[in-house]
């Protein structure tokens, strides 16, 4: 009787140790599942802050403002969720909840536009930018945060300035190899651009302004290289006279 007393309490004692460590490692899981999720919001968060400091150098839309701000409100309320002791996050949502109301009642986008870049890496900067944000758009739009229309119109404009970075660095380039006499490659160049800018239906003001540099650059080269043509021919056709003229001279009598 004894005996079985024992087994049945050692029995019920290795329950409760299986029951015990069951129950830590759902406790362990939930935290590492809670902590990755953490995480990934404060991730998404660094990037978005990082986005938003770009604002200074590339025209950002009300509409992109709004999404960029909203991606981290929407963050910091998971958060919130999973760590409601964390004042930190409470402050932060009251500050992006001021924000968003301030760029509804008063953001303006500067109108005008975007600001050539200073040098490729500040041009390759730029572009990278501009990729993660279109990125980011596409991200909320999945999410079904964005709306189609939005995202139609907000990623198409993303994608001009893409372009009118790489026109703008394209320009430079076309100059540079200009006063450096390679006229065949600012030919080319300058064509290029051109070429891609005609077909466009929806150029705004700063790609007409761009498109009509480009033209007045390659007509600047096509007279330069006219000019050279004419007076090089003209000194062909001098010497060539000279030349008749020294043959048919009259002979002197010695």
């Amino acid at each position: 009787m004894t005996l079985t007393l024992v087994l049945i309490a050692i029995g019920a004692l290795l329950f409760l140790v299986i029951i015990y460590n069951i129950i830590q490692q759902y406790r362990q899981k939930q935290e590492a599942e809670k902590r990755a999720l953490l995480l990934k919001q404060k991730n998404i968060i660094s990037e978005t802050d990082e986005l938003l400091l770009n604002a200074s150098q590339l025209p950002y839309s009300k509409a992109l403002m709004l999404i960029l701000h909203n991606r981290i409100h929407a963050c910091l309320q998971i958060m919130q969720q999973n760590d409601p002791r964390n004042s930190q996050v409470e402050t932060r949502i009251g500050n992006i909840r001021e924000q968003l109301t301030q760029l509804k009642d008063h953001y303006q986008m500067e109108s005008e536009g975007l600001k050539p870049p200073e040098s490729d890496q500040h041009a390759i900067h730029l572009l990278q930018v501009v990729k993660r944000l279109r990125a980011v758009l596409r991200a909320e739009h999945n999410k079904r945060k964005v709306g189609t229309q939005t995202f139609i119109h907000e990623d198409r404009r993303l994608e001009l300035i893409q372009l009118k970075i790489n026109l703008s660095n394209l320009i430079k380039r076309a100059r540079m190899a200009f006063e450096n006499r390679e006229n065949a490659l600012a030919r080319q160049m300058l064509e290029k651009g051109l070429k891609v800018l005609e077909p466009l239906p929806d150029k705004d003001e700063q790609l007409k302004r761009i498109e009509e540099t480009l033209q007045a650059r390659l007509d600047e080269l096509t007279n330069k290289q006219s000019k050279v043509q004419q007076e090089q021919q003209e000194r062909e056709e001098q010497q060539e006279s000279s030349e008749l003229d020294m043959l048919f001279q009259p002979k002197r009598k010695w």
